[in-house]
Formats: C-alpha cells, sequence, structure tokens
C-alpha cells in the first residue's frame, strides 16, 4: 500500500476509536462525501474497507449507520467481495434504516442497486421494501429501480408492482419530455436554469452539448415496448434530432412546430403524466 494511503487510514483510525466524539462525527462527515468518490476509496485500499467493516457492529445512530452501509456498499462496487451471508446482513440493516427514514431516496436507489450488484436478487429487495414501508414511500423509492423485468411476484403484491413500474415510467417520460422542453420551448430555455423546477440539465445548453436526443433514440424501440413513449413522440424526437444536427435556431419556426407537434393544443402536464395506452 501508498504509504500516504496507509497514513490516511491510520488517521481514520485515530477518528473511529470512539463513537460520540468530535473525531468520529469529523469521520462520518468526510464518509458523506467520500462514499460517492471511488477513485479515494480505491486509493485508500481494502484497509479502508475493513475499517468500516469493523465500525459497523459500533455504531447505534439510524443515520451514521445509513451512512457506513452505504459507502461499504459503494466501496465495493469492483474490487471487494463478501460473502453472501455479510451482504444479506447489511442488506437486512439497511432495510431498517430505511424503514426509519435515516437516509434519502436518492441514496436508497443508490445503494439498493448496489446490493443487487452484489447479489441480493431484485425480488428480495422488492419484497423487504413492501413489507417494511408505507406503499407511498415504497412507490417512490421503486420509481428509481428498474423493476419491468421482475418476475415471480406473489399475487398480494402484484398491485404494488404494476404502480412501481408505473411511476418508473412516468418519471422517465416526465424527464425525455422535460429536456425536450428545455429545447423546443424558450420559456424554459431562459429560467430552467433559476426555476425551482428541476430538470436533468441546468441549462438547454446541457442538452444540446450532450447531443440529446441522439443517444436516447438507441433506446426508441425500449421506449415504445414499454409504453414510455409513444411511435409519434419518437419521430419527433428524431426530427428534432436532425434539426440540432443541421445548427438550426432554437428559435425557428421550425422548432416551435415540433412543440405544437409534440403537445398537439393538449395540456402539457397531461401530457407529460399521461402514460400511452
Amino acid at each position: 500500500m501508498d504509504k500516504k494511503a496507509q497514513y490516511m487510514n491510520n488517521i481514520f483510525r485515530y477518528l473511529t476509536q470512539k463513537n460520540d466524539t468530535e473525531e468520529y462525527q469529523t469521520f462520518i462527515a468526510l464518509l458523506g462525501m467520500l462514499r460517492f468518490n471511488s477513485n479515494l476509496s480505491d486509493y485508500y485500499g481494502e484497509e479502508f474497507v475493513e475499517l468500516l467493516c469493523e465500525l459497523l457492529p459500533r455504531i447505534e445512530d439510524k443515520y451514521d449507520k445509513a451512512t457506513l452501509i452505504e459507502t461499504i456498499v459503494e466501496c465495493c462496487f469492483i474490487d471487494y467481495k463478501f460473502d453472501e451471508k455479510y451482504w444479506k446482513g447489511i442488506f437486512e440493516q439497511y432495510i431498517l434504516c430505511v424503514r426509519e427514514n435515516a437516509t434519502s431516496v436518492e441514496h436508497i436507489s443508490k445503494c439498493l442497486a448496489g446490493f443487487i450488484r452484489a447479489g441480493i436478487s431484485k425480488n428480495e429487495v422488492f419484497t423487504k421494501l413492501a413489507e417494511n414501508l408505507e406503499r407511498e414511500y415504497a412507490i417512490w423509492i421503486l420509481s428509481r429501480m428498474d423493476m419491468n423485468d421482475l418476475e415471480n411476484v406473489s399475487e398480494e403484491l402484484l398491485g404494488l408492482l404494476i404502480e412501481a413500474r408505473e411511476a418508473y415510467n412516468i418519471r422517465w417520460r416526465s424527464g425525455i419530455i422535460a429536456e425536450f422542453l428545455l429545447l423546443v420551448h424558450p420559456l424554459c430555455r431562459k429560467y430552467a436554469g433559476i426555476s425551482q423546477i428541476t430538470f436533468m440539465y441546468d441549462s438547454y445548453k446541457g442538452v444540446y452539448e450532450d447531443c440529446w436526443p441522439r443517444g436516447l433514440l438507441n433506446i426508441k424501440n425500449t421506449l415504445v415496448t414499454l409504453k414510455v413513449l409513444t411511435l409519434k413522440e419518437v419521430s419527433i424526437l428524431e426530427k428534432l434530432d436532425e434539426v440540432l444536427e443541421k445548427g438550426a435556431d432554437l428559435d425557428s419556426m421550425m422548432v416551435k412546430s415540433l412543440y405544437d407537434e409534440f403537445f398537439d393544443g393538449k395540456d402539457p402536464l397531461d401530457v407529460i403524466f399521461t402514460l400511452p395506452e
């Protein structure tokens, strides 16, 4: 191990000698940023992961426990492997943290995806959420996770699965149309960066520079099959891609006509939040 990495691990061990100290709280605060930086967790190496695993049984605070488990899962994305019993054990602990609202929905969905990569089945994740959470909260989390390929769900949970799939597709659809609006609607282009409506990109420039919607069109058949978009809506995105490819002015009548064609005189919110039949 690099000497500097060893030195940092020694500091981490010093910080975590005792719970409920300023040093310990400093370490937990660092984890809040470190867990999503895979380069740093790789740099600190296996000893850092071992420290996290040793620390977990000592933690009683639900917020700290959730942060620590999320960090372990992130660190073990590629290089560190535990046996099935260990993964199931910390998964059970994490579900309790989720039930007690100890972390955010975004962090939950990311961490659960990590557990699935580690070998916890989608069925088990879905079932545990259904058994431990209120229906609305479970759907809120599941809307960020693709459950379209989930099979062999019990009859009593089938209704929840249908709602979760619909929520996932609505989330996907609304995101697509939001980026469409960033390009074709002049007020969205002007005010997206300062409004309190959340877009995937901060401004239309990000959408444009990311060659959107070309990447999206690579999965157009999936979007239609899952009834996220209609064939007509996909064709309009294809026309928009052609317009962008030619470098047309976003304030041109050609671009405006795409907006009119997409919404066809309907309330945009009705269109955004209604899945194709």
